[in-house]
């Protein structure tokens, strides 16, 4: 891999001088500029990993340079410097995508400096990857709402690749929360039916009588309160797609009806006796196993396997953590507000990705929206996860059965939470070891021990 180029913007020819040097020294590719026009000209002409540039400068100031940066490339992170630091100023470098705004002296902080730049860049780099695996599945499967790159939604993507020229039934089971309902939406709108009616049967949410009248319509004084002739479901759907949502809960008395009118494609209204042809494509949806129920007697054979053409299982997130990544920048750029571009540490995806998400891609969606509300600036940060998210042992360690090593174990949970503390901390030893409740020389002793380094520092 090529080193990333990071540009350093100052016009002071010796501050410029030693930053760019003290960069160098620690194996970073710098290319220095004195002012803002010469930078917006790198940038545009150049290959830019991550600008640092100084505040208060003649020609274009930092602020001014960081908007002109994000209208080339969103992907390039800012860090700001200055001399002349202010919160006001700190907040609104942040809320127009500055990645840090950092005040100098730098040299006294310098490790802390460094630190902050290699968090960028590997900010940057997980971007950059997410963009590419994005454009990668577009190009390949053509469905760019489904977002994953995990063998099991690869190889959903080629079931809907072929099923989509046909008029097959298909089946669609996953969890609450998989995204069912994106699947159904993805088949319609590749299908030769995208130009028409897709219709949805909320069949869990009606009663007997109204799924009934949903579905079929009803004729004038059908029943009390039927004051006029109504068309249902299935002939609103006519020429297009009507999806059965939660079909598991269709009632074993109606499920013989609904049969009789996918196969034969014809019913009568309630309360009328006449016939009505309807050519419609039927895709359903479940969160039961419906194989299950059909064993237990609660859903028809016949039925089942006569909307289970072509059946779909939509996994579970935790089948597919490897996703998050890529759904996690998916819902930042959705739900994305005003100019303000709202990032995530890799901390914070690397924690989700040891969650369980009970709640699937939804409570993804969910705590993503909520974390962009809270988030101070414009960065979500381990201090913006929910607790329940935060704290959740997720892999749970089974104790070994027999004689055990209790010192090692003990040595190993110790080491656990410290390296969990440094990295909370950025591998500060000073704020490290206070959250520990020890002394720093006490910290020190235990990272010799255990060969503890900053991962973001180059070997010496």
């Amino acid at each position: 891999m090529k080193s990333p180029n990071i540009l350093v913007v100052d016009d002071e020819p010796n501050s410029l001088f030693g930053i760019c040097q003290a960069l160098d020294e620690e194996g970073l590719k710098t290319i220095p500029v004195q002012n803002g026009k010469e930078a917006l000209e790198k940038i545009r002409s150049d290959s830019i990993d991550l600008l640092i540039t100084d505040e208060r400068m003649p020609d274009l100031s930092g602020m001014q340079l960081l908007t002109e940066v994000k209208r080339i490339n969103l992907q390039i992170p800012v860090i700001l410097i200055t001399a002349y630091g202010s919160v006001s100023l700190a907040v609104e470098a942040l809320k127009q995508g500055a990645f840090y705004f950092f005040e100098k002296p730098i040299f006294p902080n310098l490790e802390r400096f460094v630190t902050i730049i290699r968090q960028a860049l590997k900010s940057q780099e997980l971007e950059r990857e997410v963009d590419q695996l994005r454009r990668e599945i577009v190009e390949k499967f053509s469905f760019p709402n489904i977002i994953g790159t995990h063998p099991k939604m690869l190889e959903i993507c080629e079931i809907i690749g072929r099923v989509v020229k046909t008029d097959r039934t298909i089946l669609i089971q996953g969890e609450s929360g998989t995204g069912k309902d994106l699947i159904a939406k993805t088949i319609h709108y590749n299908s030769s039916r995208k130009e028409k009616p897709l219709i949805t049967v909320p069949c869990g949410a009606l009663t007997d009588t109204l799924l009934t009248s949903e579905l079929f319509g009803h004729a004038k004084g059908a029943f009390t309160g039927a004051v006029k002739e109504t068309i249902g479901r299935f002939q609103a759907a006519h020429g297009g797609t009507l999806v059965l949502d939660e079909i598991g809960e269709v009632p074993l008395h109606l499920q013989k009806t609904l049969l009789r009118v996918i196969e034969e494609k014809e019913f009568e209204r309630v309360g009328d006796n006449r016939s009505i042809k309807v050519d419609v494509r039927v895709l359903s949806t479940t969160n039961r196993d419906l194989e299950e129920e059909v064993k237990k007697g609660n859903f028809r054979k016949d039925l089942y396997y006569r909307l289970s053409i072509v059946p779909i299982r939509i996994p579970p997130l935790r089948e597919r953590l490897t996703d998050i990544p890529l759904l996690a920048h998916h819902f930042l750029r959705k739900f994305q507000e005003g100019e303000t571009v709202v990032n995530i540490d890799p901390s914070v995806l690397d924690k989700m990705g040891r969650y369980p998400w009970p709640g699937n891609v939804r409570e993804l969606a969910n705590v993503i929206q909520m974390m962009m509300v809270f988030c101070r600036g414009n960065r979500i940060t381990l201090d913006d996860l929910p607790p329940h998210i935060g704290i959740q042992n997720t892999v749970r360690e089974e104790i070994p059965k027999g004689e055990i090593d209790l010192m090692k174990l003990v040595g190993d949970l110790e080491k656990k939470w410290m390296v969990a503390k440094l990295e909370e901390c950025d591998w500060n030893q000073e704020k490290t070891a206070k959250l520990l409740g020890i002394t720093r020389k006490m910290l020190i002793c235990r990272m010799n021990k255990y060969q503890l380094k900053n991962p973001l520092l180059k070997n010496e």
